[in-house]
């Protein structure tokens, strides 16, 4: 499957949307503000609406993008 990941570490602050693998193989998904970009463990870090933090591993994304709305 193509990768797609259209969201920067310059794209904090905007709402995103992520889908992608999980270490057992299952998809998740992410939708919220982009809180901050951990560089050390390339990682985003997306505040949900109920306001959990959400880990999005780089190297899993399958697709991201910046939402409007």
């Amino acid at each position: 499957m193509k990768r797609e990941n259209h969201v920067t570490p310059a794209d904090v602050g905007k709402r995103v949307s992520f889908q992608f693998e999980l270490p057992n193989g299952f998809l998740g998904e992410a939708v919220g503000v982009l809180e901050y970009y951990d560089e050390g463990a390339e990682t985003f870090m997306v505040r949900r609406k109920g306001g959990e933090l959400a880990r999005v591993p780089v190297r899993g994304i399958r697709f991201g993008k910046v939402v409007e709305g």
